[in-house]
């Protein structure tokens, strides 16, 4: 559970919460459906006119999965898991997927079947992991573009939702008691642009930067992965390895990896 993600949900609502309560004798005015319809409906309409159904279904999907999944990923365990498979395979190769442990990262186990199992040589197996990168890379760069697309329109349609408001105030000027019409339909109409900037900087922007920010941590760790698959491949020492892959992890991230010659992390690796 991403507990920082699950906070920011937290707060984003008690933020808006506190805002129409404190600020407001009649907290009722921002219950005005309008505002609501105006911004969320003006904004689908535009996306489903910018991608297809089929796209945009699949950036919702994963939206709950990226924002309230995994937090930072662990590259410390990824290696300390990578410097046991190589510890493995420089004795005896066919038996290194079985000490994967289930948790480890789904590219490692693809990685190290087609090393185990397939016997790929260097340059074929470089090339297939290369372009699993790419590809996921992309994919995930098409999910932000989604989110980063659809947070611009609701500040938008917030300013159509009042723009519409104002115009049918101006109308009513001329008639009778107009003049103590004006402030409730002014706030009334003002509601559809605090509803588009809510929705843009507490909704739909915050989710465009965590996917982005959960796309830049899994393409450095499957970057990790490869350079850790290519060393196992040249059973390169399994010191070399950790020292290697650590050159991944901040300076202050890289103690906290298992240390070979005092049995690793768990205790299942020897000098």
């Amino acid at each position: 559970m991403n507990i920082a993600g699950l906070l920011g949900i937290i707060s984003g609502l008690s933020v808006v919460t506190f805002v129409i309560s404190s600020t407001s004798k009649n907290a009722k005015v921002f219950m005005d459906p309008h505002g609501v319809v105006i911004v969320l409906g003006g904004t689908l309409t535009v996306a489903l006119l910018c991608f297809p159904f089929s796209r945009l279904f699949r950036a919702v999907k994963i939206v709950a999965g990226k924002l309230l999944g995994r937090g930072e990923y662990d590259y410390s365990d990824m290696i300390d898991v990578i410097v046991n498979a190589a510890q493995v395979y420089r004795t005896n190769p066919k038996s290194a997927l079985e000490g994967i442990p289930d948790t480890a990262h789904p590219f490692f186990k693809e990685g190290m079947q087609m090393l185990v199992e397939y016997g790929f040589n260097a340059d074929d197996l470089d090339n297939i992991l290369q372009n699993s990168i790419d590809g996921k890379k992309k994919r995930d760069m098409d999910e932000v573009k989604v989110w980063h697309t659809i947070s611009r329109f609701p500040p938008a349609f917030g300013l159509l939702g009042a723009t519409v408001g104002m115009i049918a105030l101006l109308q009513t000027l001329g008639e009778p008691g107009a003049q103590d019409r004006v402030g409730p339909a002014m706030a009334t109409a003002l509601v559809a642009t605090f509803y588009g900037l809510t929705f843009a900087n507490l909704v739909f922007i915050p989710i465009s930067e965590k996917i982005h920010e959960v796309a830049a941590q899994d393409h450095v760790m499957r970057n990790l992965i490869k350079e850790g698959i290519h060393l196992i491949q040249e059973k390169r020492h399994p010191l070399l390895i950790s020292e290697y892959l650590k050159s991944f992890l901040d300076p202050k991230d890289r103690v906290s990896v298992g240390n070979i010659e005092s049995g690793g992390k768990n205790g299942k690796m020897a000098a």
